[in-house]
């Protein structure tokens, strides 16, 4: 095992087979602790003949709600492996090779550790799983946004059609340069994240300035109303944030003109697909996505704890919606 405490210090070979998880990559790794002040680490396992195995970041949180899919607040300091920007991918290319010693280490490691958005097909041995937040993807099987709208049942076409006609007066327009994204629109985020159920961390302003990203603005004649931030990932396009003004989205429809602008981007741009993320999930479950099911496993180094944990991880799980309820296309079945 190696431990870097910064991401230039990481080999080359660490972006080999990062499995279309752009925020492992080393570049994008150095961008997120220009922005993040967490404590981090990284760790890299390699079999005895040098070849890679198992990749994960770790940083540490001092106030997080362990129990944030229940009624009940748990505040508690957590060791994450997980990226520190609440994406949709993991903090961890797994191995198998390496796994005993990942795992070993891990339970080393004093206090709590989460890891989070797994896949079912990974585990450790003395960490508890439950579900976390599922990811929402749309396959992008359209030739045209029209085509899209023209595929939906009556009463989502209607919905969508709805929205598109109270927004119609706003105007569209990308960020020509990141750096343009000012408090104004910075605001309209911290809206949307005061608003949420679910909050694991704040991102800075410079977050939304990388240049990694494309942002469009809706405006009326008063200024920007709300914004979207996308992520290009190959041949997927990835949600990354929203912000939007609560107050005018009564009157302007802005959240769900937002989301059909991403469909409509994603299908004219040629991308496959669209992850929309983990939140929201119903408004999205309504534009057709469908769930991939990640996990989160979690463990304490006090065996005491780690057996409560076992015995109360599914009460205080995430609880998915029922998908097969949303027939969202014409001539879908459940």
């Amino acid at each position: 095992m190696k431990k870097y405490l910064y991401a230039q210090e990481l080999p080359e070979q660490w972006d080999e087979g990062l499995g279309g998880n752009p925020y492992l990559s080393r570049s994008f790794l150095s961008f997120i602790e220009s922005v993040d002040d967490s404590e981090k680490a990284y760790y890299l396992f390699e079999e005895s003949d040098g070849t890679l195995d198992t990749r994960f970041m770790m940083h540490k949180r001092r106030d997080y709600n362990l129990t944030m899919f229940s009624r009940i607040k748990t505040r508690v300091e957590m060791n994450f492996i997980y990226v520190p920007l609440s994406v949709s991918r993991p903090g961890i290319i797994p191995g198998e090779a390496a796994k005993k010693e990942v795992a070993e280490f891990l339970h080393s490691v004093k206090g709590y550790k989460i890891l989070l958005n797994v896949q079912a097909s990974y585990t450790l041995r003395g960490f508890t799983r439950g579900f976390t937040c599922p990811r929402c993807v749309l396959d992008l099987r359209w030739n045209s946004f029209d085509d899209y709208i023209s595929a939906l049942r009556s009463s989502y076409r209607h919905r969508y059609k709805k929205a598109l006609n109270k927004s119609s007066g706003l105007s569209l327009y990308f960020l020509n340069d990141n750096k343009m994204f000012d408090e104004q629109l910075y605001t309209l985020y911290l809206e949307v994240y005061d608003h949420s159920p679910y909050k694991l961390e704040k991102l800075s302003l410079d977050f939304f300035r990388g240049a990694m990203f494309k942002i469009f603005v809706l405006a009326d004649g008063a200024g920007p109303v709300g914004f979207v931030q996308l992520l290009p990932n190959g041949s997927e396009l990835i949600f990354e944030f929203v912000g939007f003004s609560h107050e005018k989205n009564r009157e302007y429809d802005i959240y769900i003109r937002l989301l059909l602008e991403i469909i409509r981007y994603g299908i004219e741009e040629g991308y496959q697909t669209i992850d929309f993320g983990q939140t929201a999930d119903e408004a999205k479950l309504k534009l057709g996505c469908h769930y991939e099911t990640l996990y989160a496993l979690l463990s304490h180094s006090n065996p005491l704890i780690n057996a409560v944990l076992k015995m109360t991880a599914r009460y205080i799980q995430y609880k998915p919606l029922d998908e097969g309820k949303f027939h969202v296309f014409r001539g879908e079945t459940a």
